[in-house]
C-alpha cells in the first residue's frame, strides 16, 4: 500500500496498476507485480489500455487466482514463483519502483477465513503483507496488513483499535483522488493493520468477516466483492531488495 507518506504510492500503483489491472466489468483480474515469473500461468489474462501498467501476470494455479504486477518505469530484478498448493515466493534485488504480487481467490468474500504461514519475509523497502483487495459501489481498497517493509505504511485517519483472532489492529483510513479499478476519479481506502507485526514461520489466522464488520461499524461498509483479493506482497522504494515466501490455504 504505497502511498505518498506510505500509503499514496500504492494507490497510484492500484489506480492505474489495478485500474488497469482489473478492468474488469465481470473479468478476473487483480492487482499485481512484475513477470519473470518461475511459473507458466494455467489461465491468463492482461489488462487493456492502459500505459500506466508496465507488466501485469495473473491466473490459476492449483486453483488459487495469482497475479503480478510492476509499476511502469520500474527497475532492478523481481522474480515470482508459484508453488505447491497455497504457496508462492518473490524475491527482488536492486529494484526501483513498486510491484505487488500474491495468491488467493479470483472473487472476494466478506466470510473468508485465511490461513497462511510467512516462511520467510525481508523487504528492505516500504510495502506491506497481508490481505487484499477493492469492492465496488462504493469503491474501496482494503488490505489487513500483517506485517510490512522498513517503511510503514500508516497512515491517513487512525479510527482505532479492536481485536482479531487473537490479535490488535489498528483501524485506518483515508480517501484517495486518483483513479479508481475502473477509471473512474476517487475511492476510499479501508485497512487493519497489526499492532505488532507477524512473526514468521506460524500458522496463523486471518478471520475477514472480523475486519469486514468492524469496518462497517465505523461508517465504512464495503461494496460488491466480485473482484480477486490475495494474500499480496507488495513493496516500493528505490534500490530495494527482500524475499517472501508463503503458504495460504482455506482455514475451516
Amino acid at each position: 500500500m504505497k502511498k505518498q507518506n506510505s500509503l499514496t504510492r500504492v494507490t497510484r500503483k492500484v489506480a492505474f496498476g489495478t485500474a488497469a489491472i482489473i478492468l474488469l466489468a465481470g473479468s478476473t483480474m487483480l492487482t499485481s507485480c512484475k513477470k519473470e515469473v518461475n511459473a507458466e500461468p494455467e489461465e491468463s489474462a492482461s489488462p487493456k489500455g492502459k500505459a500506466a501498467v508496465e507488466s501485469y501476470q495473473s491466473g490459476t494455479h492449483n486453483g488459487f487466482f495469482w497475479s503480478l504486477w510492476k509499476s511502469d518505469g520500474a527497475t532492478g530484478t523481481v522474480n515470482y514463483a508459484n508453488g505447491a498448493a497455497g504457496n508462492y515466493s518473490v524475491n527482488w534485488s536492486g529494484f526501483n519502483g513498486n510491484f505487488t504480487c500474491g495468491k488467493g481467490y479470483s472473487v472476494g468474500s466478506a466470510s473468508y477465513k485465511i490461513g497462511y504461514n510467512l516462511a520467510s519475509y525481508s523487504n528492505s523497502g516500504g510495502g506491506t503483507f497481508g490481505w487484499y483487495g477493492w469492492s465496488r459501489t462504493p469503491y474501496y481498497e482494503y488490505y489487513v496488513n500483517e506485517t510490512w517493509g522498513k517503511e510503514s505504511p500508516h497512515t491517513g485517519t487512525f479510527l482505532g483499535t479492536f481485536d482479531s483472532d487473537g490479535t490488535a489492529y489498528n483501524v485506518w483510513t483515508r480517501w484517495m483522488p486518483g483513479k479508481n479499478i475502473d477509471g473512474g476519479d476517487g475511492f476510499r481506502q479501508i485497512y487493519s493493520s497489526r499492532v505488532t507485526k507477524a512473526p514468521t514461520g506460524q500458522n496463523r489466522v486471518i478471520t475477514f468477516a472480523n475486519h469486514y464488520n468492524k469496518w462497517k461499524s465505523l461508517g465504512y461498509t464495503l461494496g460488491q466483492l466480485n473482484i480477486p483479493a490475495i494474500m499480496v506482497s507488495e513493496t516500493w522504494g528505490t534500490n530495494t531488495s527482500g524475499n517472501i515466501n508463503c503458504t495460504i490455504w482455506a482455514q475451516q
